[in-house]
């Protein structure tokens, strides 16, 4: 038994060490177009047709996380060009518990969103307007970002629910072996999920994401609306296993 236990000690040891570092190179607007690859490139390095049981193995690597803590930066494009969307601190416990701490430029800053243990989703004005406190919708547009996915259902096991479900209705998926790129410190895996086409011609990318070979959590991910890449988030500064408090998650 004594055994068992610092073998369990030394795995979330090394999770940890693993997971900590900085493992996306300062990434700005300016840098998406040269240090990522395009649609082809990806296409070239994509080879491997996976399906739903590997996007439960992502989901499955995620979900071993008690908690974790990260800093999601934001990129939009409008008019052709790539804007900075700002970010925000994220932190999910188990089960299904987060809170966004937004950071930008703009009205939005110092913003929050909780997905509390009763399930409500509440949020709190940034600023002047700190002292407002409300209940929001699942489905409401005020915490819909630009990458399509819900705020309050940004964490690592529900953007994997997200891509089964695109899965099961019709996408394709395919994951390329680690390969080094300019926007990361180490090695990376590019999983690229698109829409089916029946005459087996090429089709549309729908998300392509950049994973950690060795926890399998993503780095970036790239979200395409109407064929055109639209949106780009990266996880920053991933740390697990926090201990994070429950009272961090009511609002």
């Amino acid at each position: 038994m004594v055994s068992r236990i610092f073998q369990l000690v030394a795995f979330f040891s090394v999770l940890a060490a693993v997971v900590a570092p900085a493992y996306c190179a300062n990434v700005s607007k300016d840098d998406l177009e040269t240090k990522l690859p395009g649609n082809t490139a990806v296409g070239k390095m994509a080879r491997s047709v996976v399906g739903v049981p590997y996007i439960e193995s992502l989901r499955s690597a995620a979900s071993n996380f008690r908690d974790y803590q990260c800093y999601c930066q934001l990129f939009t494009r409008k008019a052709d060009k790539w804007k900075d969307f700002g970010g925000a601190m994220f932190f999910y416990k188990q089960k299904e518990l987060v809170r966004a701490e937004i950071k930008s430029s703009d009205y939005r800053n110092g913003s929050i969103v909780v997905r509390q243990a009763d399930g409500k989703i509440r949020g709190q004005g940034g600023g002047g307007l700190s002292l407002i406190k409300m209940t929001i919708q699942p489905d409401s547009r005020t915490i819909r970002l630009p990458t399509g996915f819900s705020l309050a259902q940004s964490d690592f096991v529900s953007l994997y629910d997200a891509l089964k479900n695109q899965l099961n209705n019709g996408a394709e998926a395919s994951v390329s072996a680690p390969v080094s790129l300019p926007a990361f410190n180490e090695p990376v895996l590019v999983l690229l999920l698109k829409n089916k086409k029946n005459d087996g011609g090429d089709s549309d990318p729908l998300h392509i994401i950049y994973l950690n070979p060795k926890t399998k959590i993503p780095l970036a991910w790239n979200t395409y609306k109407q064929g055109q890449s639209h949106a780009y988030v990266f996880f920053d500064d991933v740390n697990v296993n926090k201990g994070l408090t429950d009272d961090l998650f009511q609002l």
